[in-house]
């Protein structure tokens, strides 16, 4: 320090004082700055306070400003106010020596830069440190986690606890850098703590230790843990500490409680050989480790306790699975009643059983079904609702088990019968509880003079849910049934009563055709006729298939056969191949189908084989995603020029509206050379729904040879009903001269 300032700080120490209350006065505060305030520093350090000094103590704020969580700009912000206010008070204080004023404000600079500094430098090097330390505290919690990892996965990976002690052992050793690590484990029995792992040397001597013995008998005695910087030091636990070949100083030993039932499982203890000081962190997760270790001990104990009773329920709930699926296999309902009183008996080791079904309009019950009184016609009763076990259970919706009731039980439909009941004593009802309401009650007896427990009743009333959702499926079957047969036969006779209608109609058209002298009404009257026809024959199918659904390659046989026998000419051969196409329509889709295929075929021997002596016409169709695509080609004379003249006439306009309103699909014409079949395709691939074959192709010329004239229209997949595909052959149909 110069001269001239040693002189500014011998004047402003006789100032101190009053420069502090100008300072509080010019800052606006009520007193002076607080004690070791940047205020006061700035006041000291000008007043002659040794520079280090007071940048050490600047430095310092500033790291405590860091540790506070305190801003930097606002407390360099306040540093610049208090050397503000600071050179005000000094201006006043020596307004009367201008240079003494400027030598004091040049020091004031100087120092308020200096402790800019230092209070900057400060609370770097905190944030540096903060860092580290958070930097560090995340690798240990990181380093932690897996090692808590590393344990739960052995305790969970296998039931041998000695094998995940083990496991315990070495990660806690590693992780908490240890020397030595090891778990006592508490006998109940013995009242005793024997050691059952360790990452080092076993401590021979003290293999078992009483409580209160050694710091792992005191931890386990009083239940808390245990830090000692120097274990060898304490007299009352440097016996089991120099016990081992190396004595080891450094100590932290917890309890293994398991806190649900607070009770005492173990001690495990972490060791180095120097003294050493374990931190509340490494408590922690020694604590962490010791709930983890409690909980393995005690699942393994529940286990060894309930691996008996699980096997036990086990095969139980299999054989109630087995019982169960043997009743449910059968919707006959004779054959669901007597299943389920053989099975009630096997299922609870019983001897006899009876079934009762609910009349609910009588509000009774009858036997329907037993097992073990075949013999006896007492056991066929009638039991009123609310009387005797059987009635009681159906009206409350509980079990009832009692013993000897049907001795005492006057209402009991036993009662009196000695015969039927000889020795047995223990009565089980179930009430059989479906959908709908009770559909009646199960009886099971036995001979043994024993009350079921809780998870018996419960097998038995689970199967006696599953025995009356068993009888109501039977019954609805019953019903479903005869309700179908009874449709059926309505939709056959209405079908066939359709079929014979238009019949008439035919008969009445070809009556006026055969009279009338006017070739184009006989034409009109001859393609009403077969339009008739075909559906005629569709309701024909309709009436003896099932539900009122009709086969597409069926329909397409029966069209041929009226049309060969209304259009084809004496001295014309007509060949047709129709392919299996394994598809179902309903009513309005096969009428409609019918139509179309009476169109496409009237088409092409009109059109088709004028003038020709024979001719063939093949009918096949193939599966795709979303459609089904039916092909009608003939080998005539084929299509016009003009396709679009071929689609002018009524016929293919019908057919074209038909298909795409009444079938949601739609109709091309084309001309093709070779095999018209869809199903057999170029690639050597077949269609798996359909590939026509003619057994006697061979006596017409190869079918690839020759042209043909393609009809193809689709049928939405929405519209079909699938069935088990046929074999994949063709009928032939031959027309010729008769």
């Amino acid at each position: 320090m110069t001269n001239d300032e040693n002189d500014i700080a011998e004047l402003l120490r006789r100032h101190v004082q009053t420069l502090r209350q100008q300072l509080g006065k010019a800052s606006g505060l009520e007193g002076e700055p607080d004690d070791g305030s940047d205020a006061t520093l700035l006041i000291e350090s000008l007043a002659g306070l040794p520079s280090d000094v007071s940048m050490q103590r600047f430095e310092e704020s500033g790291r405590a400003l860091a540790h506070q969580g305190g801003r930097l700009e606002m407390r360099l912000q306040g540093i610049r106010v208090w050397s503000c206010a600071l050179a005000d008070v000094l201006g006043e204080q020596f307004a009367t020596n201008p240079a003494t004023y400027a030598r004091a404000l040049r020091s004031l600079f100087e120092i308020t830069t200096q402790a800019t500094v230092a209070i900057s430098r400060g609370w770097r090097d905190a944030q540096l440190e903060q860092s580290d330390n958070e930097a560090e505290r995340a690798r240990r919690g990181m380093t932690r986690m897996q090692a808590l990892q590393r344990i739960n996965s052995a305790a969970n990976s296998t039931l041998d606890l000695d094998q995940t002690l083990a496991t315990t052992a070495l990660a806690v050793a590693e992780e908490m850098d240890a020397d030595l690590c090891s778990i006592y484990l508490f006998d109940e029995v013995t009242r005793e703590l024997a050691l059952r792992a360790t990452n080092g040397p076993r401590n021979v001597s003290h293999h078992a230790l009483a409580l209160g013995t050694g710091y792992t008998g005191y931890v386990a005695e009083h239940g808390r843990p245990l830090l000692l910087r120097d274990a060898l030091s304490d007299g009352r636990f440097a016996g089991e500490a120099q016990a081992y070949e190396t004595p080891y100083a450094g100590l932290l030993s917890v309890p293994i409680i398991f806190f649900t039932a607070e009770k005492l499982q173990g001690v495990i203890s972490v060791q180095t050989r120097e003294p050493h000081l374990f931190t509340d962190d490494e408590l922690s997760f020694l604590e962490i480790v010791a709930g983890q270790i409690a909980m393995s001990i005690e699942n393994g104990r529940i286990y060894a306790q309930t691996d008996e009773e699980l096997r036990r329920r086990v095969h139980q709930l299999n054989m109630l699975y087995r019982v169960s699926t043997l009743v449910a296999s059968t919707l006959v309902f004779e054959n669901v009643l007597h299943t389920i009183v053989a099975q009630a008996v096997q299922l609870s080791g019983a001897d006899r059983s009876v079934l009762f079904e609910l009349d609910p309009a009588n509000k009774k019950l009858s036997t329907v079904a037993t097992h073990g009184f075949e013999q006896l016609e007492t056991a066929r009763a009638e039991v009123p609702v609310g009387q005797c076990c059987v009635g009681r259970v159906v009206q409350s919706g509980t079990s009832s088990l009692k013993l000897d009731c049907m001795r005492t039980d006057e209402g009991c439909f036993l009662y009196g019968h000695p015969e039927a009941i000889e020795d047995q004593h223990a009565v089980l009802c179930v009430p059989l509880t479906a959908r709908q309401g009770p559909v009646g009650s199960l009886c099971i007896f036995s001979s043994q003079r024993y009350m079921l427990n809780d998870h018996q009743l419960q097998l038995v009333t689970t199967f006696a849910n599953v025995a009356a959702i068993a009888m109501e499926n039977a019954r609805l079957f019953e019903q479903t049934r005869e309700g179908l047969r009874i449709k059926e036969t309505l939709l056959s006779e209405m079908h066939h009563r359709v079929k014979n209608n238009l019949t008439q109609i035919s008969s009445i058209l070809n009556m006026r055709r055969r009279r009338s002298q006017n070739p184009e009404v006989q034409q009109v009257l001859l393609e009403s006729v077969e339009r008739i026809q075909g559906i005629a024959a569709t309701h024909d199918l309709l009436s003896t298939n099932q539900l009122g659904v009709a086969r597409i390659d069926e329909i397409a046989r029966k069209i041929a056969m009226i049309v060969q026998a209304n259009l084809v000419p004496p001295q014309m051969t007509i060949r047709f191949h129709v392919g299996t196409v394994p598809y179902y329509l309903p009513t309005e889709e096969a009428t409609t189908l019918a139509i179309v295929f009476n169109e496409l075929i009237a088409n092409a021997i009109e059109h088709g084989f004028e003038g020709r002596e024979r001719g063939e016409i093949r009918m096949s169709a193939a599966r795709e995603s979303d459609r089904l695509v039916v092909r009608v080609a003939d080998d005539g004379a084929g299509l016009p020029a003009d396709t679009s003249r071929a689609t002018e006439g009524l016929g293919l306009q019908l057919v074209r509206g038909l298909v795409e309103t009444g079938l949601r699909g739609t109709f091309t014409l084309s001309q093709s050379t070779g095999d018209p079949d869809i199903g057999e395709r170029t690639d050597g691939a077949t269609d798996p729904v359909l590939a026509a074959v003619s057994p006697s192709r061979e006596k017409f010329a190869a079918v690839a040879e020759r042209s043909w004239a393609i009809a193809e229209f689709s049928i939405a997949a929405t519209l079909l009903d699938t069935v088990e595909p046929a074999s994949a052959s063709s009928r032939q149909i031959d027309a010729g001269n008769r």
